[in-house]
């Protein structure tokens, strides 16, 4: 096995070689800088940014990966699952069974790479994760994207990093905003619609907002270039069951009664109907999954409170979710109704989070966070009599406790030292699954449950070093775990999978050298570059994955489990210059190299599934005029294996989009582009083709 760590070594050791040379020139620097790199630099009251309080970290400091509302209006954005995809080290997935709409982080999949909106994890508890499709964006202030090292205050699970969403605050007395977008396919045939309309106040003691969204999906068209195989219903044109329908509703309502406190209500609502899961391609045995229920309820309760040197926040929320899953065994059973009894997930988690900051002195600061988080599932099952009958099959509560701490220290002014611990203890109360005989619907009832109390630890630490006032090496590890889902313990997946309800944990060891900088005026022509670059290694301690073994009650036929790999390992490099010239154009890219090894006692498994070597994306914004923008862009997937024993292979794909968008004035921008110039035929999930060409319109309206 080859790994990086002479490389990084030595990359470390030049490092550390060369930047004593540079201190003693650093304050001139610092002087002359046009642009810091400090999070707390001032902005106008008009512009002001409200930040909830996920984890009290500086994004600037430790989260090279931030993106912005205007990145995401600039790249039109939509969902979670779109705004991420041109992010280093983020790779896309989807399609499948399930036809959901995920990615991971340099390897690390979605259920270890938590979404958190406004400090709330947004994941289904029984799987642990989410639809990234389902994350509409629009009520959304920023995105923050943490790898490997991410910060203790989150939380349990943390085993890649975490995805920060910020919902946006009013920052005006009145202000309301109005966006309405129209998708063509290649024949200019009606595709979808999105709308986005807003509405909010920011008095003196009082702040309020209101955002609906509403998504509606007719079809995406296959590329011309696509050809159909036997025995399967997918023919040229449209995609068949692409449609989807996406609703969301945000409300706000805060009050600042003292300059130092915050106190704000938010109540989400989401109701989306995914449509079917599209059959394979070239397969003709299938089953189609449809999603009539997709349903949630999210209300927290929030405050900020500062007192000298001591600021504290606090988070309550109750998130409820709703699903139910009809499967049709064949296309003639989808057409004349028939599925199999209703699969329900009746679940809900509810908890909170306690966080205090204590600023010692000016190079000296802890920071420490309690989280309580209990996730309750309840699995429902119809009947072939009577469908509306519905039976309790499953019900799992779990308590999850953290409580984490992090130090700062910054014992002279260009080094910053940061460490931080964290606990974590899963807590099952109840499991209960037919008479408690867990692998009853395998009938193999002598296995009997015995749920387990799990504690995990967690430890990092980074050093932050600046060469210059705007040049920053950091060099971090960090320790981070993850225990498996209910889904990977506990599920039978309708009779075709066997539960392991004692497999342990993931456990991962994140190494990462980085280097962010920024240049300003460079000459007459270039105004500014800014440069964000790493070098990451991450070794991973029983990877879940899923495995064929044999049927206890029938050793002759085959059922899935989740087991424990021995060891896996990531390394990679990303870098993302960005470049603006004067007034006219400005230019950036992402580009990540990837590799993994895999060390393993179970035969079959040589290849991890949907990793490409090389990702690629860039674009420019070129404007001749000030109110007109043109922009360009393009990605690059490369080639990767679509199956864990490593014959079967996804071909490269490169894709061309672009738009251009014009303002009306201050308040008015329309804009027109064209997504899949090339109507280029890829696929990011085996027999799964993505969308061929399409025309977009769009009109924003702001005040």
């Amino acid at each position: 096995m080859n790994h990086p760590y002479p490389a990084a070594v030595l990359l470390l050791a030049l490092v550390l070689a060369w930047t004593p040379e540079l201190t003693g020139a650093q304050e001139a620097a610092a002087d002359t800088s046009s642009v810091s790199m400090e999070a707390d630099e001032a902005l106008p009251e008009d512009t002001e940014v409200f930040r909830l309080p996920e984890a009290g970290v500086n994004a600037n400091q430790d989260t090279p990966e931030l993106i912005t509302r205007e990145e995401m209006d600039r790249d039109d954005v939509n969902d979670l699952w779109e705004a991420v995809r041109y992010t280093p080290g983020v790779i896309l997935s989807g399609g499948g069974r399930r036809n959901d709409s995920n990615f991971s982080v340099r390897g690390f999949g979605s259920d270890s790479v938590p979404v958190f909106v406004d400090g709330i994890v947004m994941a289904n508890p029984y799987r642990g994760e989410g639809d990234g499709a389902r994350f509409l964006t629009g009520d959304m202030e920023s995105i923050e994207i943490e790898k490997g090292y991410s910060s203790e205050l989150l939380g349990a699970n943390t085993l890649g990093g975490a995805v920060l969403l910020r919902t946006a605050k009013p920052k005006k007395p009145f202000e309301a905003s109005l966006k309405t977008s129209f998708d063509f396919d290649s024949i200019l045939h009606y595709a979808d619609a999105t709308h986005v309309v807003s509405a909010g106040t920011k008095l003196e003691y009082f702040y309020a907002k209101a955002v609906f969204q509403y998504r509606d999906v007719d079809h995406y068209r296959l590329p011309e270039d696509f050809e159909p195989t036997t025995d399967n219903p997918q023919e040229k044109g449209d995609r068949l069951w692409s449609d989807s329908d996406d609703l969301k509703l945000t409300l706000m309502a805060g009050t600042t009664p003292i300059p130092d406190l915050d106190i704000w209500l938010a109540y989400v609502y989401q109701d989306s109907d995914k449509g079917l899961s599209p059959p394979d391609t070239n397969l003709r045995d299938y089953a189609i999954w449809e999603w009539p229920v997709w349903k949630r309820h999210s209300v927290s309760l929030n405050s900020i409170f500062a007192a000298g040197p001591l600021s504290f926040s606090a988070l309550a929320y109750f998130d409820k979710y709703d699903n139910r899953l009809d499967e049709y065994y064949t296309l003639k059973a989808w057409q004349r109704g028939i599925h199999a009894p209703h699969s329900d997930y009746d679940e809900y988690s509810t908890g909170g989070r306690l966080t205090g900051t204590w600023e010692i002195n000016s190079w000296n600061t802890l920071q420490g966070a309690l989280t309580y988080k209990k996730e309750d599932h309840l699995g429902l099952r119809g009947s072939y009599k009577n469908e509306d009958d519905l039976t309790e099959e499953m019900h799992v509560n779990e308590d999850t406790w953290s409580v984490g701490m992090e130090h700062a220290i910054n014992p002279w002014d260009p080094l910053t030292v940061k460490a931080g611990f964290g606990f974590d203890a899963l807590i099952p109360n109840e499991y209960w699954n037919e008479e408690n005989e867990y692998l009853k619907l395998l009938d193999a009832s002598y296995f009997i449950v015995k749920t387990q109390d799990k504690f995990l630890y967690t430890w990092q630490a980074g050093a932050f070093y600046k060469i210059t006032g705007d040049h920053e090496l950091r060099l971090t590890y960090a320790r981070k775990n993850h225990f498996p889902n209910m889904s990977q313990r506990y599920s039978t997946r309708f009779g075709s999978a066997m539960p392991n309800p004692n497999l342990g944990p993931e456990i991962a060891n994140h190494f990462e050298l980085g280097y962010r900088g920024y240049f300003g005026g460079i000459g007459d022509f270039i105004y500014a570059l800014t440069v964000n670059a790493a070098l990451y290694y991450s070794v991973i301690t029983g990877k879940i994955v899923t495995v064929g073994w044999p049927n206890p009650h029938h050793p002759s036929a085959s059922v899935d489990i989740s087991r424990n790999l021995d060891s896996t390992a990531f390394w990679g490099f990303e870098l993302a210059p960005e470049i603006s010239l004067k007034k006219f154009l400005s230019t950036g890219m992402s580009f990540s190299w990837n590799q993994n090894t895999i060390n393993h006692s179970q035969a079959g498994i040589k290849v991890l599934p949907y990793y490409p070597e090389i990702t690629l994306n860039g674009y420019m914004v070129i404007k001749p005029l000030e109110v007109l923008s043109i922009i360009p862009r393009v990605e690059y997937t490369g080639s990767r294996f679509a199956n864990t024993e490593g014959f079967e292979k996804l071909e490269a794909y490169f894709l061309a989009h672009l738009k251009v968008s014009y303002d009306f004035g201050k308040y008015i921008t329309a804009s027109v582009g064209v997504e899949n110039i090339f109507d280029k035929y890829y696929e990011i999930r085996q027999y799964a083709p993505m969308a061929g060409r399409s025309f977009n319109i769009s009109l924003t309206a702001r005040y």
